[in-house]
Protein backbone atom coordinates (compact mmCIF):
# COMPACT_ATOMS: atom_id res chain seq x y z
CA UNK A 1 0.00 0.00 0.00
CA UNK A 2 1.20 3.48 -0.78
CA UNK A 3 0.34 4.95 2.63
CA UNK A 4 0.57 3.32 6.04
CA UNK A 5 -2.26 5.42 7.48
CA UNK A 6 -5.93 4.82 6.63
CA UNK A 7 -7.37 7.27 4.13
CA UNK A 8 -10.90 6.53 5.31
CA UNK A 9 -12.10 4.73 8.42
CA UNK A 10 -15.22 3.74 10.30
CA UNK A 11 -15.22 3.05 14.03
CA UNK A 12 -17.98 1.08 15.77
CA UNK A 13 -20.58 2.34 13.30
CA UNK A 14 -24.25 1.60 13.94
CA UNK A 15 -27.29 2.28 11.79
CA UNK A 16 -30.53 1.41 13.59
CA UNK A 17 -34.04 2.35 12.53
CA UNK A 18 -37.57 1.58 13.60
CA UNK A 19 -39.57 -0.92 11.58
CA UNK A 20 -43.33 -0.90 12.02
CA UNK A 21 -44.51 -3.97 13.90
CA UNK A 22 -41.02 -5.43 14.49
CA UNK A 23 -39.19 -2.94 16.71
CA UNK A 24 -35.66 -1.84 15.77
CA UNK A 25 -33.82 -2.98 12.65
CA UNK A 26 -30.04 -3.10 13.06
CA UNK A 27 -28.82 -2.48 9.52
CA UNK A 28 -25.26 -2.02 10.82
CA UNK A 29 -24.30 -3.04 14.32
CA UNK A 30 -20.81 -2.03 15.40
CA UNK A 31 -18.78 -2.13 12.17
CA UNK A 32 -15.20 -0.86 12.04
CA UNK A 33 -13.14 -0.48 8.89
CA UNK A 34 -9.81 1.06 7.88
CA UNK A 35 -9.00 1.48 4.19
CA UNK A 36 -5.56 2.16 2.71
CA UNK A 37 -4.57 3.93 -0.48
CA UNK A 38 -4.37 1.48 -3.38
CA UNK A 39 -6.23 -1.28 -1.52
CA UNK A 40 -8.91 -3.41 -3.18
CA UNK A 41 -11.42 -4.47 -0.53
CA UNK A 42 -14.34 -6.73 -1.42
CA UNK A 43 -17.36 -6.69 0.88
CA UNK A 44 -19.48 -9.83 0.64
CA UNK A 45 -22.49 -11.34 2.33
CA UNK A 46 -26.03 -12.51 1.76
CA UNK A 47 -28.85 -10.14 0.80
CA UNK A 48 -29.81 -8.05 3.82
CA UNK A 49 -26.44 -8.48 5.54
CA UNK A 50 -25.70 -4.74 5.52
CA UNK A 51 -23.47 -4.39 2.44
CA UNK A 52 -25.41 -1.62 0.70
CA UNK A 53 -25.99 0.24 3.97
CA UNK A 54 -22.25 0.16 4.51
CA UNK A 55 -21.75 1.60 1.00
CA UNK A 56 -24.16 4.41 1.83
CA UNK A 57 -22.26 5.24 5.00
CA UNK A 58 -18.91 5.27 3.21
CA UNK A 59 -20.32 7.56 0.52
CA UNK A 60 -21.80 9.87 3.15
CA UNK A 61 -25.38 9.29 2.01
CA UNK A 62 -26.69 7.93 5.33
CA UNK A 63 -26.64 9.30 8.89
CA UNK A 64 -25.10 7.25 11.68
CA UNK A 65 -27.01 6.14 14.74
CA UNK A 66 -23.66 6.05 16.53
CA UNK A 67 -19.96 5.59 15.82
CA UNK A 68 -17.45 7.55 13.76
CA UNK A 69 -16.84 8.11 10.05
CA UNK A 70 -13.40 9.64 9.54
CA UNK A 71 -12.70 11.10 6.09
CA UNK A 72 -10.10 13.77 5.23
CA UNK A 73 -11.68 16.99 4.04
CA UNK A 74 -10.24 16.96 0.53
CA UNK A 75 -10.64 13.23 -0.13
CA UNK A 76 -12.45 12.55 -3.42
CA UNK A 77 -14.94 9.67 -3.08
CA UNK A 78 -17.03 8.41 -5.96
CA UNK A 79 -19.63 5.67 -6.07
CA UNK A 80 -21.15 3.35 -8.64
CA UNK A 81 -24.53 2.00 -7.52
CA UNK A 82 -26.18 -1.25 -8.58
CA UNK A 83 -29.11 0.57 -10.24
CA UNK A 84 -27.57 2.82 -12.91
CA UNK A 85 -30.70 4.93 -13.43
CA UNK A 86 -30.57 5.96 -9.77
CA UNK A 87 -27.53 8.16 -10.32
CA UNK A 88 -28.05 9.55 -13.82
CA UNK A 89 -28.48 13.35 -13.77
CA UNK A 90 -28.04 14.49 -17.36
CA UNK A 91 -29.95 13.90 -20.57
CA UNK A 92 -26.83 13.31 -22.68
CA UNK A 93 -23.40 11.79 -22.06
CA UNK A 94 -21.87 15.28 -22.26
CA UNK A 95 -24.24 16.61 -19.60
CA UNK A 96 -23.55 13.65 -17.33
CA UNK A 97 -19.82 14.36 -17.39
CA UNK A 98 -20.52 18.06 -16.86
CA UNK A 99 -22.37 17.30 -13.62
CA UNK A 100 -19.77 14.75 -12.52
CA UNK A 101 -16.80 17.10 -13.01
CA UNK A 102 -18.36 20.49 -12.26
CA UNK A 103 -16.88 20.65 -8.75
CA UNK A 104 -13.31 20.14 -9.98
CA UNK A 105 -11.09 23.17 -10.57
CA UNK A 106 -9.88 22.10 -14.00
CA UNK A 107 -10.15 23.64 -17.45
CA UNK A 108 -12.84 22.83 -19.98
CA UNK A 109 -10.21 21.18 -22.18
CA UNK A 110 -9.09 18.98 -19.29
CA UNK A 111 -12.70 17.95 -18.66
CA UNK A 112 -13.11 17.01 -22.32
CA UNK A 113 -9.87 15.01 -22.24
CA UNK A 114 -10.98 13.17 -19.11
CA UNK A 115 -14.36 12.39 -20.66
CA UNK A 116 -12.78 11.02 -23.82
CA UNK A 117 -10.25 8.95 -21.88
CA UNK A 118 -12.82 7.52 -19.44
CA UNK A 119 -15.25 6.49 -22.19
CA UNK A 120 -12.41 4.76 -24.02
CA UNK A 121 -11.30 2.94 -20.85
CA UNK A 122 -14.75 1.45 -20.21
CA UNK A 123 -15.34 0.68 -23.90
CA UNK A 124 -18.34 2.97 -24.38
CA UNK A 125 -18.12 4.29 -27.94
CA UNK A 126 -20.86 6.89 -28.18
CA UNK A 127 -20.68 10.58 -29.14
CA UNK A 128 -21.01 13.13 -26.31
CA UNK A 129 -24.40 14.21 -27.66
CA UNK A 130 -25.87 10.69 -27.38
CA UNK A 131 -29.06 10.56 -25.30
CA UNK A 132 -28.69 8.53 -22.12
CA UNK A 133 -32.28 7.32 -22.44
CA UNK A 134 -31.24 5.39 -25.55
CA UNK A 135 -28.53 3.42 -23.72
CA UNK A 136 -29.07 -0.10 -22.39
CA UNK A 137 -28.84 -0.81 -18.67
CA UNK A 138 -25.31 -2.16 -19.06
CA UNK A 139 -24.23 0.88 -21.11
CA UNK A 140 -25.64 3.22 -18.46
CA UNK A 141 -23.60 1.36 -15.87
CA UNK A 142 -20.48 1.77 -17.99
CA UNK A 143 -21.27 5.48 -18.21
CA UNK A 144 -21.55 5.69 -14.41
CA UNK A 145 -18.21 3.94 -14.07
CA UNK A 146 -16.65 6.29 -16.63
CA UNK A 147 -17.87 9.45 -14.89
CA UNK A 148 -16.55 8.13 -11.57
CA UNK A 149 -13.16 7.40 -13.13
CA UNK A 150 -13.02 10.82 -14.77
CA UNK A 151 -13.08 12.46 -11.33
CA UNK A 152 -9.88 10.49 -10.49
CA UNK A 153 -11.12 9.61 -7.01
CA UNK A 154 -9.04 8.65 -4.00
CA UNK A 155 -11.74 6.11 -3.07
CA UNK A 156 -14.04 4.35 -5.53
CA UNK A 157 -17.02 2.54 -3.99
CA UNK A 158 -18.77 0.08 -6.30
CA UNK A 159 -22.01 -1.60 -5.21
CA UNK A 160 -22.70 -4.63 -7.45
CA UNK A 161 -21.03 -2.80 -10.37
CA UNK A 162 -20.98 -5.81 -12.71
CA UNK A 163 -24.61 -6.87 -12.21
CA UNK A 164 -25.77 -5.51 -15.58
CA UNK A 165 -22.58 -6.10 -17.57
CA UNK A 166 -21.83 -8.82 -20.11
CA UNK A 167 -18.79 -11.11 -19.56
CA UNK A 168 -16.45 -9.01 -21.70
CA UNK A 169 -17.41 -5.83 -19.86
CA UNK A 170 -16.95 -7.60 -16.50
CA UNK A 171 -13.45 -8.68 -17.49
CA UNK A 172 -12.68 -5.13 -18.62
CA UNK A 173 -13.94 -3.74 -15.32
CA UNK A 174 -11.73 -6.09 -13.30
CA UNK A 175 -8.73 -4.92 -15.34
CA UNK A 176 -9.74 -1.29 -14.76
CA UNK A 177 -9.85 -1.83 -11.00
CA UNK A 178 -6.45 -3.51 -11.04
CA UNK A 179 -5.08 -0.49 -12.91
CA UNK A 180 -6.57 2.22 -10.70
CA UNK A 181 -5.55 0.49 -7.47
CA UNK A 182 -1.98 0.19 -8.77
CA UNK A 183 -2.12 3.96 -9.25
CA UNK A 184 -3.20 4.56 -5.65
CA UNK A 185 -7.01 4.63 -5.78
CA UNK A 186 -8.64 2.54 -3.06
CA UNK A 187 -11.56 0.43 -4.28
CA UNK A 188 -14.41 -1.00 -2.23
CA UNK A 189 -16.21 -3.62 -4.31
CA UNK A 190 -19.52 -4.82 -2.87
CA UNK A 191 -20.88 -8.06 -4.30
CA UNK A 192 -22.71 -11.30 -3.60
CA UNK A 193 -21.03 -12.96 -6.60
CA UNK A 194 -17.94 -14.34 -4.93
CA UNK A 195 -16.01 -14.92 -8.18
CA UNK A 196 -15.70 -11.12 -8.30
CA UNK A 197 -13.97 -11.05 -4.91
CA UNK A 198 -11.10 -13.39 -5.81
CA UNK A 199 -8.88 -10.64 -7.26
CA UNK A 200 -9.14 -8.34 -4.25
CA UNK A 201 -6.45 -7.81 -1.62
CA UNK A 202 -8.87 -8.34 1.22
CA UNK A 203 -12.38 -9.61 1.92
CA UNK A 204 -14.75 -8.30 4.55
CA UNK A 205 -17.79 -10.53 5.14
CA UNK A 206 -21.02 -9.16 6.57
CA UNK A 207 -23.76 -11.05 8.40
CA UNK A 208 -26.81 -9.48 10.07
CA UNK A 209 -25.22 -6.04 10.11
CA UNK A 210 -21.90 -7.15 11.60
CA UNK A 211 -18.44 -7.81 10.22
CA UNK A 212 -17.75 -11.51 10.78
CA UNK A 213 -14.58 -11.86 8.71
CA UNK A 214 -11.82 -9.49 7.62
CA UNK A 215 -8.79 -11.04 5.97
CA UNK A 216 -7.30 -12.55 2.83
CA UNK A 217 -9.37 -14.16 0.06
CA UNK A 218 -7.45 -17.43 0.40
CA UNK A 219 -8.28 -17.83 4.09
CA UNK A 220 -11.91 -16.90 3.40
CA UNK A 221 -12.44 -19.56 0.74
CA UNK A 222 -10.24 -22.42 2.02
CA UNK A 223 -10.21 -24.18 5.42
CA UNK A 224 -6.91 -23.56 7.17
CA UNK A 225 -4.62 -26.39 8.23
CA UNK A 226 -2.47 -25.76 11.30
CA UNK A 227 0.53 -25.11 9.07
CA UNK A 228 -1.43 -22.70 6.89
CA UNK A 229 -2.66 -20.88 9.98
CA UNK A 230 0.92 -20.31 11.15
CA UNK A 231 2.01 -19.10 7.71
CA UNK A 232 -0.96 -16.77 7.47
CA UNK A 233 -0.41 -15.34 10.94
CA UNK A 234 3.27 -14.80 10.16
CA UNK A 235 2.46 -12.93 6.95
CA UNK A 236 -0.18 -10.91 8.76
CA UNK A 237 2.24 -9.82 11.48
CA UNK A 238 4.48 -8.51 8.70
CA UNK A 239 1.50 -6.61 7.26
CA UNK A 240 0.76 -5.11 10.66
CA UNK A 241 4.33 -3.88 10.94
CA UNK A 242 3.82 -2.16 7.60
CA UNK A 243 0.62 -0.53 8.84
CA UNK A 244 -1.99 -2.51 6.93
CA UNK A 245 -4.01 -2.81 10.10
CA UNK A 246 -6.02 -6.06 10.13
CA UNK A 247 -5.15 -8.40 13.00
CA UNK A 248 -5.93 -12.09 12.67
CA UNK A 249 -7.20 -14.27 15.49
CA UNK A 250 -4.55 -16.70 16.75
CA UNK A 251 -7.03 -19.56 16.87
CA UNK A 252 -8.92 -19.01 13.63
CA UNK A 253 -7.14 -16.71 11.22
CA UNK A 254 -10.34 -14.67 10.95
CA UNK A 255 -10.11 -10.91 10.89
CA UNK A 256 -10.19 -8.75 13.99
CA UNK A 257 -10.53 -5.00 13.83
CA UNK A 258 -7.46 -3.01 14.85
CA UNK A 259 -9.78 -0.05 15.39
CA UNK A 260 -11.96 -1.64 18.06
CA UNK A 261 -9.63 -4.35 19.33
CA UNK A 262 -12.50 -6.83 19.41
CA UNK A 263 -13.20 -9.96 17.41
CA UNK A 264 -16.46 -8.56 16.05
CA UNK A 265 -18.15 -11.97 15.86
CA UNK A 266 -15.16 -13.38 13.95
CA UNK A 267 -15.94 -16.78 12.45
CA UNK A 268 -14.18 -19.77 13.88
CA UNK A 269 -13.00 -22.40 11.44
CA UNK A 270 -14.56 -25.57 12.81
CA UNK A 271 -15.18 -28.92 11.21
CA UNK A 272 -12.89 -28.20 8.28
CA UNK A 273 -15.19 -25.49 6.93
CA UNK A 274 -14.01 -22.21 5.48
CA UNK A 275 -15.55 -18.91 6.64
CA UNK A 276 -17.30 -18.77 3.25
CA UNK A 277 -18.98 -22.14 3.86
CA UNK A 278 -19.93 -21.24 7.43
CA UNK A 279 -21.82 -18.22 6.15
CA UNK A 280 -23.77 -20.44 3.76
CA UNK A 281 -22.31 -18.67 0.72
CA UNK A 282 -21.44 -20.49 -2.49
CA UNK A 283 -17.70 -20.53 -3.21
CA UNK A 284 -16.44 -19.64 -6.69
CA UNK A 285 -16.42 -22.48 -9.23
CA UNK A 286 -12.62 -22.66 -9.10
CA UNK A 287 -12.64 -23.13 -5.34
CA UNK A 288 -15.43 -25.74 -5.45
CA UNK A 289 -13.53 -27.69 -8.10
CA UNK A 290 -10.30 -27.61 -6.10
CA UNK A 291 -12.08 -28.76 -2.94
CA UNK A 292 -13.51 -31.74 -4.83
CA UNK A 293 -10.03 -32.61 -6.08
CA UNK A 294 -8.67 -32.35 -2.54
CA UNK A 295 -11.28 -34.87 -1.39
CA UNK A 296 -9.84 -37.20 -4.02
CA UNK A 297 -6.33 -36.72 -2.62
CA UNK A 298 -5.20 -34.27 -5.29
CA UNK A 299 -3.86 -30.69 -5.09
CA UNK A 300 -3.45 -30.98 -1.31
CA UNK A 301 -1.14 -27.96 -1.06
CA UNK A 302 -2.86 -25.76 -3.64
CA UNK A 303 -5.38 -22.98 -3.03
CA UNK A 304 -6.25 -21.48 -6.43
CA UNK A 305 -8.80 -18.69 -6.63
CA UNK A 306 -8.94 -18.08 -10.38
CA UNK A 307 -9.51 -20.53 -13.26
CA UNK A 308 -6.08 -19.88 -14.73
CA UNK A 309 -4.47 -20.69 -11.37
CA UNK A 310 -6.38 -23.95 -11.14
CA UNK A 311 -5.32 -24.87 -14.69
CA UNK A 312 -1.67 -24.36 -13.77
CA UNK A 313 -2.00 -26.46 -10.61
CA UNK A 314 -3.69 -29.31 -12.50
CA UNK A 315 -1.00 -29.19 -15.19
CA UNK A 316 1.70 -29.57 -12.54
CA UNK A 317 -0.01 -32.47 -10.79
Amino acid sequence: MQDKLPIISLKDVRVHYTVEGSGVKKALDGVSLALKAGEWLSIVGANGSGKSTLAGILLGFMPLSSGERNVPENLIIRGVLQQPDAQVLGDTIEEEFHFALSHLHITRLEKENRRREALQIVGLHHPPTAAIAQLSGGQKQLLNIATALAARPDVLIMDEPAAMLDPDARDRLEHIVQTVTSNGTAVIWITHHLEEATLSDRIMAMNKGRCVYDGTPMSFFYPLSERNKKDLLKRNEKHLSEGIGTRLSEETGAGVSEESGTRSDALQQKGGQSPCEQLGLEPPFTVKTCLILKQQGKLQHAAPLRPEQLAREVARW
